[in-house]
């Protein structure tokens, strides 16, 4: 959570010290932003290491990377206070379908009745996940704050670690018997 932070204040003083002035991501800037973190996201994947290292740990670091380049990319040219907000909300989407990929992916490893757990749990997470999105919300407010224009960027960059830190869960819990299938 602190990282994901400290990576948009990092990026936005770089960003302030290297332009003049914030640019709009548009959708021709965007196209860029992705053939960019792509191009960098193979040439991750070659150096790589992959000693006892599972394919499927592998393909969830590398998918991280890109989505963590791409989020850098996108502060460096728009590092306005809406700017890192979209580009935090726009990382936690990123992940929230790698989450979704790697959900589906556990899902297909249960048993009939562990199904029915691993269903249950998502569920209450996703509960988890709204109603501390509320809170977030009202962390937000001026009377509890302090204010400032900030408070937008932490809640949104508490947001999108929380979508991070659920996923990384997921991933482990399909990764864990992947292993044990192997051994």
């Amino acid at each position: 959570m602190k990282q994901l932070l400290f990576a948009f204040f990092l990026i936005s003083s770089i960003s302030c010290f290297s332009q003049n002035e914030p640019q709009e991501v548009t959708p021709s800037v965007l196209n860029r932003i992705l053939a960019e973190a792509e191009k960098e996201t193979a040439d991750y994947r070659k150096k790589l290491k992959t000693d006892n290292r599972t394919p499927e740990e592998i393909e969830f670091d590398v998918e991280r990377h890109r989505l963590y380049l791409i989020m850098e990319k996108k502060l460096a040219i728009d590092f306005t206070t809406y700017g890192m907000n979209k580009a935090a909300s726009e990382n936690a989407e990123g992940y929230d379908k790698l989450m979704n990929k790697y959900y589906n992916k556990l899902l297909k490893l249960l048993s009939a009745e562990d199904k029915k757990i691993l269903v249950r749990a998502q569920k209450a997470w996703l509960a988890f996940r709204d109603a501390e999105g509320e809170m977030m919300g009202l962390m937000m407010k001026e009377e509890y704050s302090g204010g400032g224009t900030i408070q937008s960027n932490i809640a949104s960059s508490n947001y999108s670690s929380l979508i991070i830190q659920r996923t990384e869960e997921i991933f482990n819990y399909y990764n864990t018997i992947i292993i044990n299938k192997k051994s």
